[in-house]
């Protein structure tokens, strides 16, 4: 069997996220995997610091995005309207224990009350058709796509990431027979309010998932702990094919 990844996806608004809070959270809970939106520059020195791979790309607004990873992996950008996405490729050979690649991307969809690019709605649909002809053009068994969405599940832009791709917190949650948990609220100390960061996997099994709080952020952040499925680790032998 596979051994698990912890991955975790955090907005940390505007790079205001503490950046001792977050050492603190990739130590306290074994990050494998960071998946950044809204990156600062210390709060990418931080990360860095506890997690050396993969590749942070900090800004000094709300563009700041990487994946930070444990072991080296592939890293590279999906060109995307507006804002690009983030892919790390996770190989068995330099990941221990792992039996078959995962592909990861971390996104951070157009807010639909942004006035710039105008309009939103339009900029949220490009980005989302990029990323199905990009996936459509580099397929893999085993995906994980986890980031802010600026979407609800009421929203269609979930509704078209859902319907091709399991949503990692309510399998977890039916699983363990309780709630999804809403990721965001106005401020930092408020009541999270909506269900807006999002993980949605295939070829994984997702064992457990919570939502954690990140000190300074108007965000919680989500912990998803994952192996690839036996089906997919089956597809990857070299008897298989």
């Amino acid at each position: 069997m596979s051994r698990a990844i912890r991955v975790f996806s955090g907005n940390l608004w505007w790079g205001k996220a503490d950046p001792d809070g977050l050492v603190s959270l990739i130590r306290d809970h074994a990050v494998d995997v960071f998946a950044a939106q809204e990156l600062g520059f210390e709060n990418a020195e931080a990360i860095a610091g506890e997690l050396p791979y993969g590749c942070l790309e900090p800004h000094p607004e709300y563009h700041g995005m990487g994946i930070a990873l444990r072991h080296p992996g592939k890293y590279e950008r999906i060109p995307l309207a507006f804002r690009d996405a983030r892919r790390a490729v996770l190989e068995p050979g330099d990941w221990p224990g792992l039996a078959h690649a995962i592909d990861l991307v971390n996104v951070h969809f157009q807010a639909p009350h942004s006035l710039r690019p105008f309009p939103s709605g339009w900029v949220r649909w490009q980005q989302v058709r990029g990323l199905e002809r990009y996936f459509g053009e580099n397929p893999a068994a085993v995906r994980a796509v986890v980031g802010d969405c600026n979407a609800t599940p009421s929203w269609p832009l979930y509704w078209r990431l859902a319907g091709q791709m399991r949503d990692g917190a309510v399998e977890a949650a039916r699983k363990e027979g309780r709630k999804v948990e809403a990721t965001w609220g106005p401020k930092p100390e408020s009541r999270r309010l909506l269900r807006i960061d999002h993980a949605f996997v295939r070829g994984l099994e997702v064992e457990r998932f919570r939502v954690l709080p990140i000190p300074g952020s108007d965000h919680s952040g989500i912990l998803m702990e994952c192996r690839p499925a036996p089906e997919a680790q089956a597809e990857g032998r070299p008897e298989a094919r």
